[in-house]
């Protein structure tokens, strides 16, 4: 009798789980990818209308209706980035009403007041809400739209303005006290900064709250001290956590450069800017500190130490794991979703806000199993099987700047070696405005878009990332590649690369394993395992069809064990070019099973695959404080910070809302 229950039993037991499987395939087969583009392009720029609000300059009137009507209807398309569009529209707003008409207003009005401001709110939509950026965004736009409309019904919601702007409130504090505490996630990223000074400037100027206004100084503070230490002479391009092809081939395409020429008057050949960054250079209630200006202009030899965001194993212990919003935008801001940590927790808030329908999150209906969820096997399946999507995550970011008058080179530390990639720029060199050299390895054939779309590609990110470490003007990476590819993961390409543009060199010689460059009186040296060979598009693109107008600009290191030393310097230290290239030559370098030694002008690296980094014997700490420089000593969460260079100084007490020159 006893057998026959329990075979009974077991018998439920399968049918009940079966019907769960059938009942949430058919959950997840539900939901249809809401769009995250217009099917037809809509033409708008308020970008533009602001400018010319700003310079007095006359608008066409039909011209200036249809801009406004066209950047509403994104907006109420909730297209994705249409967050971005509200910058400059909400300026316009506050500043700029009487060059609106009432038909205007109306419009603007019906716009802002039905819109989805929060992942929590009704609707299916597409847009990216969790990246550092876009949580900022939205949040001030929730905010000054409640402000201008307090009493207002939000359809959308069916919250008042004034409910709206308390809302948003949580999210802007929570947000500006993550950057106090940890850094920007999306650190030093020429792409991304931009994208959160425009919020900040609008919360400055317009948000009217005492305590909102004096963190969002303090934090735009912290960004400008990113900006001037990571940049050489305003070229604003430095080891980051994301940052796509364009940007780190050069300075030429960099969001950060008008900025940066408008702070430092550096000659950026910076273009009347049409973007977000008209925020800040139209900004009313902030005046960049002494200091931080100082710190730009400052080019003597310095090392730079810095710490930015967390890392996935840490947020455990920060109580950053949960559904509550400053726990989701930490988690979600280093776009982490995948990973074992936090995969449970994913899809919770995906299944909780109905966000299936997001075309970010329609694969998690592959795992969004409640037998799976219930038993605790989706960490067991995340970890086993490591999908390329665990990779995305942006983690701690431990970085080494050494910066000279010539050159400035910059180290993400010790990054997570052989773990997937995604948008990260481990290592970078800047010699000029117009040259900057890197190595990667390319996780898709030059012609295919990325496992996630727009990364990692053929330049964007690292399909695997290499063991890097840097002292003063060397730097190392050693790249050790799988026979196959993981999940997602669309290639295994057999070889690293480097970024080494030879026309924008006055002079390069590439021999065997060794590869110089000279522009003007600064020196590089890129040493490789195996001989390198320059390549053009052509030669990697399946049809043959790209021609590459610039010449040669990319060496190739075939082989799954590889490294790309680094070495930069200058005549006045070496002679002449000649000299460089045979004092390099004579240096000593090995390799052996993930071993890399490396010795010049009298100092002896080391280097152990997923191991530790010796300098003359000496094991190098790669993990630092917050921050660690001749400007500026501060730990992790501190209470207080104080810069202070050639006699000026800044404090700042985030907490007790204190931001003062000495």
């Amino acid at each position: 009798m006893k057998k026959k229950i329990t075979g009974v039993l077991l018998v439920l037991l399968a049918a009940a789980v079966a019907l769960s499987v059938v009942l949430d395939t058919r959950r997840n087969n539900s939901f249809t990818p809401a769009p995250s583009r217009p099917s037809e392009p809509l033409e708008f720029s308020p970008d533009e209308l602001l400018y010319a609000f700003h310079h007095g300059l006359e608008t066409d009137p039909a011209e200036q209706f249809v801009n406004i009507d066209n950047t509403c209807r994104y907006v109420d398309g909730r297209y994705d980035c249409a967050d971005f569009r509200l910058v400059s529209l909400m300026r316009i707003l506050y500043l700029y009403p009487g060059r609106l008409t009432d038909s205007e207003h109306a419009r603007i009005r019906e716009t802002l007041t039905s819109f989805k401001y929060w992942m929590d709110e009704p609707g299916d939509d597409s847009m990216c809400y969790w990246s550092e950026n876009h949580q900022i965004l939205f949040a001030t736009a929730e905010f000054l739209a409640g402000k201008l409309y307090p009493d207002d019904l939000f359809t959308n919601s069916g919250m008042t303005g004034r409910q709206h702007q308390a809302k948003a409130r949580k999210r802007i504090l929570t947000w500006l006290e993550q950057r106090w505490n940890y850094g920007f996630t999306e650190y030093y990223s020429n792409v991304y900064y931009v994208e959160d000074i425009g919020p900040l400037s609008n919360l400055i100027d317009f948000s009217g709250d005492e305590e909102i206004t004096l963190k969002a100084q303090i934090i735009m503070d912290l960004l400008l001290y990113d900006l001037a230490s990571q940049s050489f002479k305003g070229t604003f391009v430095a080891s980051s956590g994301r940052a796509y092809e364009n940007n780190r081939k050069s300075g030429i395409h960099n969001s950060m450069k008008a900025v940066a020429q408008h702070i430092w008057d550096y000659p950026l050949e910076a273009e009347e800017r049409r973007g977000m960054d008209q925020g800040f250079l139209y900004i009313e209630n902030y005046e960049v500190p002494e200091v931080i200006r100082l710190i730009g202009l400052d080019h003597s030899e310095q090392v730079i130490k810095a710490s930015n965001g967390l890392n996935v194993s840490e947020l455990k212990g920060e109580g950053l794991i949960g559904l509550e919003d400053h726990q989701i935008m930490m988690q979600w801001a280093m776009e982490s979703f995948t990973n074992p940590e936090i995969v449970n927790n994913s899809i919770d808030y995906i299944n909780a806000h109905g966000l299936l329908s997001q075309k970010s999150f329609t694969d998690f209906s592959m795992i969004n199993y409640t037998v799976l969820r219930r038993l605790g096997l989706l960490p067991v399946i995340t970890k086993l099987i490591n999908p390329q999507s665990n990779g995305n995550a942006i983690q701690r970011g431990n970085v080494y700047t050494y910066k000279t008058d010539s050159y400035s080179l910059s180290t993400s530390q010790n990054y997570h070696p052989g773990t997937h990639g995604d948008q990260h720029a481990v290592w970078q060199a800047t010699l000029s405005r117009e040259l900057s050299l890197f190595s990667a390895h390319p996780a898709v054939w030059p012609d295919d878009s990325g496992p996630n779309g727009n990364s990692p590609t053929y330049w964007v990110g690292d399909g695997r990332l290499p063991h890097g470490v840097q002292d003063k003007n060397i730097h190392m990476s050693l790249y050790q590649l799988p026979r196959k590819p993981g999940l997602i993961e669309k290639r295994m390409i057999p070889y690293t690369h480097a970024w080494f543009p030879e026309l924008r060199f006055d002079e390069v010689n590439v021999e065997d394993r060794y590869a110089f460059g000279r522009l003007g009186d600064t020196f590089a040296v890129m040493i490789a395992y195996q001989p390198l060979e320059y390549v053009v598009p052509e030669d990697l693109t399946k049809d043959g069809s790209k021609s590459d107008p610039e010449g040669r600009r990319e060496l190739i290191q075939r082989g799954r064990e590889t490294y790309w030393i680094t070495e930069l310097s200058t005549k006045a230290e070496e002679g002449s070019f000649e000299a460089f290239q045979q004092r390099i030559r004579s240096n000593p370098v090995s390799y052996s099973k993930g071993h890399l030694t490396y010795s010049s002008g009298g100092r002896d690296l080391e280097l152990e695959w997923k191991g530790d980094f010796r300098v003359n014997g000496i094991i190098q700490d790669t993990e630092y404080p917050r921050f660690d420089s001749a400007y500026i000593q501060a730990e992790r969460k501190a209470d207080t910070m104080e810069f202070e260079f050639e006699g000026e100084t800044l404090f700042l007490d985030f907490h007790n809302k204190i931001r003062e020159s000495r």
